[in-house]
Order: structure tokens, then C-alpha cells, then sequence
């Protein structure tokens, strides 16, 4: 297939304090381009709290294999005056010019977060929609599950996680955050265009606690885990995404598993 646009990506803004810079891969980019020339609109989006408070718009060309306007693939913004304020970035790119592109979806990049006095920190982008493992969700059972794996609240050493919900759609959506082995089922509701924190330490309540959540809905979300001081969320160590929950079959046929094996030998020996 042509496409003329890539999905569109989903950043968690930064957190107090810190500054967000988003450098798009445009080497890797030039790779997906059909033909010698190109005209992209960029379009990044801010939302709070169901408002779009930003909105930035700028092109970009591409012509005999080099990049114009290169500067555009540049893009910063500063946190909030409050802390409590939770934001996400929203980056449209759409081809204006051209034969098309090989694939929608952006090559993957990381964007920076950094700070004067605290850890500065790299996260990856969410697919806005057309996520391959989501679809396979909805078909076989009709529900989006994201996890993580591995949440670990330890106040004596003074860390702890949250997790940000953010729904980039038009309509509230309600989502169930599940903590199987301590039997807890909490609803939440994300209005439209919103990010919402939850502290994992006033849900579990225990001073010291490994283990993993399940979040679910009718809806998809995007989910982000963040790994912060146990007294302060604006103080990062890491944001991480979720994974999601696998539709797919898990097994593999005999014969399948028979071949697979062969071929690692054989590697093994031309290795």
C-alpha cells in the first residue's frame, strides 16, 4: 500500500520542572519517502484537560535526497506552573507533495526530557490508533488490556510508580485497573482529550510491594508508567509504556517447532 500520512504519536508531556524535545528521525523517514520529493505538514498538539492549549504548524521538504527547512524536525516545550498539571503531545505528520510513502507509521525515535537538578530521562511514542495487537484484542474478546509487569514501591528507599491514562479521543472513557493477587479493582474515567496520574502507592497502600496491573476497557488508552521519588512525581528516574496483553495463540505446531530448531542449528554451524 501508498500512504500519503503517518499515524499520528502520543508523547507524555513533561513533568514539572522539565523540558520536553522531540528531534524527529528524519534519515530514517527519508527511507520511507516513494521518489525524490516531498512537501510534510507537522503538526504538534498540546491538550490539557480537554483543551487543546497549543497548537504549532510547519512544513518540511524533501528534494534529491536532503532534507529543506530541517529545523521543523526540532520541537521544545516547557512544563506548567503547577505541578499537578498533566499534559500529552500529540505530533500529526502528513505528506502535502509527492508519490507517497511506504508505511504509516513513524520510524521508532525517542524524545528527551530533561531538567536542571533532576535525572533527565527518554521515552518512546504511542501509535494513536492501528496498533496490530489492539485490533487482535477487540476481534477475540472485545476489550483493550495493557499491563506492566514489574510496579515496585519500596518507601524506605523512597521510590515509587504512577501511571498516566491518557485518552487522545473525543469521547470519556471508562477503564478498569486491576491488581489480581491483592484483589483490587478500581474504576476510572479519563475524560476526552486527558491525561489522568495514579499514585500506585494510595491504591496499594503497602510500604513495600512488587508486583504487576492490568488495565482494561472497551476503549483503547495509552498507558505510561512512571518511576518516581516516593514524596515527589516531578522527581523521574524512568517512564516506560505498557505492553499490551497478547490476543494471538501462544503455541507453536510440532512441525513448526521442528524447523525452527533446525534452522538454529544450522546457524550455529555457519556461525
Amino acid at each position: 500500500m501508498i500512504y500519503n500520512y503517518f499515524i499520528p504519536i502520543i508523547h507524555l508531556g513533561p513533568a514539572f520542572g522539565y523540558t520536553y524535545t522531540q528531534i524527529l528521525p528524519l534519515e530514517r523517514i527519508k527511507s520511507i519517502i516513494i521518489g525524490k520529493y516531498a512537501v510534510f505538514e507537522i503538526n504538534r498538539k498540546i491538550f490539557l484537560n480537554n483543551e487543546l492549549i497549543h497548537e504549532k504548524k510547519s512544513e518540511i521538504h524533501f528534494k534529491n535526497n536532503n532534507w529543506l527547512k530541517k529545523k521543523t524536525a526540532f520541537f521544545e516545550w516547557g512544563s506548567f506552573k503547577e505541578k499537578k498539571h498533566i499534559s500529552y503531545i500529540e505530533t500529526q505528520i502528513n505528506l502535502l507533495k509527492g508519490k507517497g510513502l511506504k508505511s504509516a507509521s513513524v520510524p521508532g525515535f525517542y524524545v528527551n526530557y530533561s531538567h536542571p537538578k533532576f535525572k533527565n530521562y527518554l521515552s518512546c511514542s504511542n501509535e494513536k490508533y492501528g496498533n496490530p495487537r489492539v485490533i487482535s484484542q477487540m476481534k477475540h474478546f472485545g476489550l483493550w488490556v495493557d499491563g506492566y509487569p514489574a510496579i515496585n514501591i519500596n518507601k524506605n528507599k523512597k521510590t515509587t510508580y504512577s501511571i498516566i491514562i491518557v485518552n487522545p479521543y473525543k469521547n470519556q472513557s471508562s477503564f478498569t485497573l486491576e491488581i489480581s493477587n491483592l484483589k483490587i479493582k478500581k474504576i476510572v474515567k479519563v475524560p476526552a482529550f486527558s491525561a489522568k496520574k495514579l499514585n500506585m502507592f494510595e491504591i496499594i497502600k503497602k510500604n513495600n510491594w512488587t508486583g504487576q496491573l492490568y488495565l482494561y476497557g472497551k476503549r483503547r488508552a495509552i498507558l505510561y508508567v512512571v518511576n518516581h521519588a516516593f514524596d515527589d512525581f516531578n522527581s523521574v528516574s524512568t517512564i516506560e509504556h505498557s505492553d499490551p496483553f497478547r490476543a494471538e495463540l501462544t503455541y507453536v505446531p510440532r512441525f513448526q517447532h521442528l524447523r525452527n530448531k533446525i534452522h538454529k542449528k544450522i546457524k550455529m554451524l555457519l556461525s
